[in-house]
């Protein structure tokens, strides 16, 4: 019963989160520790070891799509380790509770942005695969700037750096939310398989009675959410992203406040 609970779980979950480019870490951690029980530190782990298998399996769904901005997904991982470097280090100087009450905030106010924003974005011109290999200078320093803040933010609250990226490539960029969502998550693959090797040779382990039920459900989820992405129009998709968004800015807010 609990091994299909969390696969019903991390379907669900996963399927969210690839439709709108985010890695779901920020639900599964929570999920793992406050409603099973499991110790902070395997909750780690097995996320990542979840959102692995789940960011590489939606990232193949989105490339047979062609909506994937290879060169910013790889700027987005350049400066995500001095990133999370900083945020380790101003983790130890300011309160864990205060940095994620102010980021909750942070999300908030970006929610609101990506409601109120009534203007479709044009999906044309980033959607040929010729002009989503063309840089600016704009993109570069911005896909810079958001690999060093999502890797300060992940250092700090151990979660969230996926928002940052989406927030400065939707907003920042101009790029639609099926574009920047599959990039997002192309990203992550790359970071998230990385954490997965590092931790395993630290002896983390995770609970294999809780990891192949969520691996499994994250994989379904994973492809199913592009294909849900597709036959969705912008409008819809960000307001489910500014939902996603209002829903871990309520996590990070109550975090403070227990």
């Amino acid at each position: 019963m609990l091994e299909l609970i969390l696969l019903l779980l991390s379907f669900t979950i996963s399927t969210v989160a690839s439709i709108v480019g985010l890695g779901g870490g920020v639900f599964f951690v929570p999920l793992l520790v406050l409603g099973f029980g499991v110790e902070t530190q395997k909750a780690v782990s097995t996320s990542l070891l979840a959102m692995s298998f789940t960011t590489v399996s939606a990232t193949l769904a989105y490339a047979k799509q062609g909506k994937i901005n290879y060169k910013v997904g790889v700027l987005l991982d350049l400066l995500d380790v001095p990133g999370a470097m900083i945020g380790v280090y101003l983790a130890n100087i300011v309160s864990s509770r205060t940095l994620a009450f102010l980021f909750g905030v942070f999300l908030l106010v970006i929610s609101i942005q990506l409601f109120r924003k009534t203007r479709n974005l044009e999906e044309a011109p980033m959607a040929t695969k010729t002009s989503m290999d063309r840089l600016t200078a704009k993109m570069v320093c911005l896909a810079l700037f958001a690999s060093l803040t999502s890797g300060v933010v992940a250092g700090m609250l151990g979660a969230g750096g996926g928002t940052v990226d989406e927030t400065i490539m939707i907003l920042g960029m101009g790029m639609p939310v099926k574009v920047a969502a599959a990039t997002s998550v192309f990203g992550m693959a790359l970071t998230n398989t990385a954490a997965v090797i590092l931790h395993f040779q630290a002896g983390n382990i995770v609970t294999l009675n809780h990891a192949i039920p969520i691996v499994i459900g994250g994989l379904c989820g994973s492809q199913l959410g592009p294909r849900l992405s597709k036959k969705l129009n912008e409008e819809a998709l960000r307001k489910i992203l500014a939902a996603v968004f209002i829903l871990i800015a309520l996590r990070m807010i109550l975090i403070q406040l227990t």
